[in-house]
């Protein structure tokens, strides 16, 4: 027998009620660093905390208690942070030293921070788990298509033909609100007779045949074309040079962007999270380069591939009598299954808990060649560099 139309809307009215509840449920109080009550839940959803980290420079203090606000069993996606009307600390009491006393206070420590350490130009970049965040939407089973909020950082660049014509190209990725990393070759040489002059990013890109991205009722943002302030190369690079070592540059953007849930930086493979990367470990590569039904793909593609031995890549190379260094990392080596054109710049990736970017896409002998590995700028090999460039 059918229900009513009038038990229907019972049963809805129970079923939002139920979720609501159950999302109320979900947001535990917590107290802040400053001891004021509030709702453990998604840093993204508590505006005054992610106006914060969206700082071009924050002080030692905002660091801290930006690393103290986490809290646990939230609701949302991660971080959670203890949301209150509090940005930072507001008149901490200390207890007052003497002779057999020692200086405390109640600030508790936390083991992630969401900025990195002290250095101005390592403050600049985010840290776990304010950076690389993983999916939390269904993944798109289509052959290497991505989920719509898989790999948030990627960049796609724009360059201006001599018709005036925007045309994409190469990729990148966002390190920060204000920077996009990418390979030199994208940036001067060859690139600009053969595709034109470097003209600005596009970020928050998932199809770019469509203006709005929507995937099974969650759409995105649109997407956001920003200006260039400047371009970045590394001063070792040699734009002649086959051999393509130090394939690294950054780009500062004119602006920073507002980060949100379908726009986060990577995270790069600082110093005190670094971990060797081994032979046939299997990082991700993505991007909207050429597959092999179609010259570029309109949707942002992802690919596992192993590491290869870096002794077999730099002696096949050197048949075509290019010079690899250990800066350079080699991945791939199966048929058909590459970054190719259209990738360059792009990221490689590993997984630990949070994304990090190991390699730049740089070049290969053609793409998806049996037993000839990409190869790829090792970022970890620069990151000195990419601390002493940045700045707020």
């Amino acid at each position: 027998m059918m229900k009513s139309a009038s038990a229907c809307k019972s049963v809805g009215i129970l079923l939002v009620t139920t979720m609501l509840i159950c999302a109320a449920h979900a947001q535990q109080n917590c107290r802040n660093p400053n001891q004021n009550t509030g709702y453990c839940l998604s840093i993204y959803d508590c505006p005054i905390l992610i106006d914060l980290l969206q700082k071009s420079a924050l002080t030692s203090d905002e660091r801290n208690f930006l690393r103290e606000s986490q809290c646990d069993n939230g609701f949302g996606r991660k971080p959670f942070v203890c949301c209150t009307q509090d940005k930072n600390y507001v008149g901490l009491p200390t207890a007052t030293p003497t002779a057999t006393t020692t200086t405390t206070t109640t600030r508790r420590p936390q083991p992630t921070p969401f900025i990195g350490g002290d250095d101005q130009g390592e403050s600049l970049l985010p840290r776990e788990p304010a950076c690389g965040p993983s999916s939390f939407l269904d993944r798109i089973y289509n052959g290497n298509d991505t989920a719509l909020d898989d790999f948030v950082w990627m960049a796609l660049l724009e360059y201006r033909e001599r018709t005036g014509k925007l045309v994409l190209n190469c990729g990148g990725s966002l390190i920060n609100n204000r920077y996009v990393l990418t390979a030199a070759h994208c940036v001067i040489g060859k690139v600009t007779t053969d595709v034109g002059q470097l003209a600005k990013v596009r970020l928050g890109e998932y199809d770019i045949s469509k203006d709005i991205d929507c995937v099974n009722g969650v759409c995105n943002k649109p997407v956001i074309e920003i200006d260039i302030e400047e371009s970045i190369v590394h001063p070792q690079y040699d734009a002649n040079s086959n051999d393509r070592h130090h394939d690294i540059a950054l780009l500062r953007l004119s602006k920073p962007v507002e980060l949100s849930a379908f726009l986060q930086p990577v995270c790069l493979p600082l110093a005190s999270v670094r971990s060797v990367i081994n032979p046939n470990e299997e990082l991700v590569v993505s991007g909207w380069g050429r597959t092999l039904t179609s010259r570029q793909s309109n949707i942002k593609q992802r690919l596992e591939i192993p590491v290869a031995d870096q002794d077999y890549c730099k002696k096949k190379f050197s048949t075509k009598n290019i010079n690899l260094i250990s800066s350079q990392l080699c991945v791939g080596g199966e048929f058909v299954r590459d970054s190719c054109d259209g990738d360059s710049g792009g990221p490689l990736m590993r997984n630990k808990n949070a994304w990090y970017l190991e390699g730049v896409v740089s070049f290969g002998n053609a793409c998806g060649l049996e037993g000839w590995p990409g190869v790829y700028t090792r970022v970890s090999d620069y990151i000195d560099w990419i601390v002493s460039t940045v700045r707020a």
